[in-house]
């Protein structure tokens, strides 16, 4: 299998243990117990956020009685996620980044922020800068080019599936002036005719919805096992929520978005207003 990097590693890893323990109808005390360990370092590991050592790697392809080939899959992604990352985001970041890159398909509510994946470079240092205004030039230029390197996930022969809530005030919001958020909106409306791209805005009108005062992400993975994640953001830290009730109702109030939102055929309309009001 080709190399990958140790987050993505990890969260692969943890997806195909966890696969393979349920299938082989094994609970996460059998394998705390051969392990000897507790049942949250079980749980930790199969949700990508530790790595486990060689040895352990092949009590539990043992215990749930992999085959050779599968075993071997499992022995490779172990020696990837045990490798230091070379990611040039924050720690607590790396797993969103990771989750991200093998995500079949995106849906993104934001209340006042474009989303990264669809963000152009001078948007990207503007709220780079004023989230930390003592960051050096160099630093706003990294983080920026880490961010630019994440947008090819919308393009190319494999694109991601990405549907984009975006209350009206973010679009409202003049980040870095005039000039950088006209390119900025522009921008949205060549994304917007992307084939694997749904981008809708809540207008002001839509009054009081589900997600008042949050943003959040959808991330849906297909391989090495389904899986659905719900990402959230804060100042300093991330968080998910891997419940299937929490999952569900997360999935829910993003339809909801989309009912009350604009349909997509009026989102060009709605950015253009917005560029005029700007010019």
């Amino acid at each position: 299998m080709p190399t990958t990097s140790p987050p993505v590693a990890r969260l692969q890893l943890g997806q195909l243990l966890r696969k393979l323990r349920e299938k082989s109808g094994k609970t996460q005390d059998a394998a705390a117990e051969i392990l000897e360990c507790q049942k949250p370092r079980i749980s930790k590991i199969e949700t990508g956020k530790a790595t486990i050592s060689a040895g352990d790697v092949r009590l539990l392809i043992d215990l749930y009685g992999a085959d050779e080939a599968t075993g071997e899959t499992v022995a490779q992604l172990a020696r990837e996620a045990r490798k230091r990352s070379t990611a040039r985001v924050p720690d607590w970041a790396q797993r969103y980044v990771a989750l991200e890159s093998i995500s079949s398909s995106i849906q993104v509510y934001e209340p006042e922020l474009i989303p990264g994946l669809i963000q152009t470079e001078n948007y990207t240092r503007a709220i780079t800068q004023a989230a930390d205004p003592e960051r050096s030039e160099d630093e706003v230029e990294r983080l920026a080019a880490v961010r630019t390197e994440r947008k090819s996930l919308i393009r190319g022969k494999n694109p991601v599936q990405l549907s984009v809530v975006l209350n009206e005030a973010a679009l409202r919001r003049t980040v870095g002036g005039a000039e950088i958020m006209i390119e900025q909106l522009k921008h949205l409306l060549e994304v917007a005719e992307l084939p694997n791209v749904t981008l809708q805005v809540l207008p002001f009108s839509a009054g009081a919805h589900a997600a008042m005062g949050s943003s959040f992400y959808v991330l849906e993975i297909q391989r090495p096992a389904k899986a659905t994640v719900v990402y959230l953001e804060s100042l300093t830290s991330g968080d998910y929520v891997d419940n299937a009730a929490q999952i569900e109702r997360y999935a829910l109030v993003f339809k909801q978005l989309q009912v009350s939102s604009s349909q997509e055929t009026e989102t060009a309309a709605t950015l253009e207003r917005v560029i005029k009001d700007l010019t």
